[in-house]
């Protein structure tokens, strides 16, 4: 997967099918927006957190982004095989002895970073990712949309036409869809278009183009008819706090 939600969601956050034979179709986004005063702190706990799951070679990624636009954020995605798993112990408070956990919490509590935790649905039927095994590109522009009820149908057809319409362009190396499960609006869609470089994000001339101008006048139309509000960001993938397993 190449997660995120509200961003990003990772939200924006996010995006997902990364070890497509292997992962679960759900995944909790952990959203964190940074101060200023702790960011330091912040991602010194998050590198040391992401060598336990190398050193330990964790069961399942972790997988991390930080905002390039809006506020100072960091998205995590670490996929769960169902929602049981939420009442039990994670992976990483097995991992250790107690008293360098306990420490590693109380660091993360003095950078002051607000977390928001929710539990998103990948929609495989309307992703596409060149690569689904690999690590997620180096950028990413995330979409969040707010859709009107009753209206999720026809608004999941717009967004394959235009997940396919990117691959079409040829310049995206990936195309994640997401549904908020649970901690949220459940009408909250997240897309995660990943990128090479901050140079290949096409602009919306690019993207009438490939689709049409006729068709893409329709599009948006149509999706001013089913979307209550929308929000794009761009985000950094993190590999130095990320965890990708080797694929096997």
């Amino acid at each position: 997967m190449k997660p995120f939600v509200s961003l990003f969601c990772l939200s924006a956050a996010c995006c997902v099918t990364l070890f497509a034979q292997s992962t679960p179709q759900m995944a909790r986004l952990f959203s964190y927006e940074v101060p200023p005063d702790g960011a330091a702190e912040f991602f010194d706990v998050q590198r040391d957190t992401a060598e336990i799951y190398k050193t330990n070679k964790a069961p399942y990624p972790r997988l991390c982004w930080t905002s390039l636009t809006g506020p100072q954020m960091m998205y995590m995605w670490i996929p769960i095989s169902g929602i049981d798993k939420l009442n039990e112990r994670t992976w990483l408070s097995q991992q250790g002895e107690e008293m360098p956990r306990t420490a590693r919490v109380n660091r993360l509590a003095r950078a002051g970073a607000s977390a928001t935790v929710r539990v998103i649905r990948s929609l495989p039927d309307l992703s596409w990712d060149d690569t689904p095994s690999a690590a997620p590109e180096a950028f990413a522009v995330v979409r969040v949309d707010s859709v009107k009820p009753g209206k999720t149908v026809e608004y999941m057809a717009l967004i394959k036409e235009v997940a396919q319409t990117y691959k079409k362009m040829g310049v995206a190396k990936s195309f994640h869809a997401h549904r908020l499960a649970f901690g949220g609006n459940i009408y909250e869609f997240t897309t995660v278009s990943g990128y090479n470089s901050l140079a290949d994000i096409p602009d919306t001339e690019a993207f009438r183009k490939a689709m049409g101008e006729a068709r893409y006048d329709a599009l948006v139309k149509q999706l001013g008819e089913t979307v209550q509000s929308s929000e794009r960001t761009i985000a950094r993938f993190r590999p130095e706090l990320s965890y990708v397993p080797e694929a096997k």
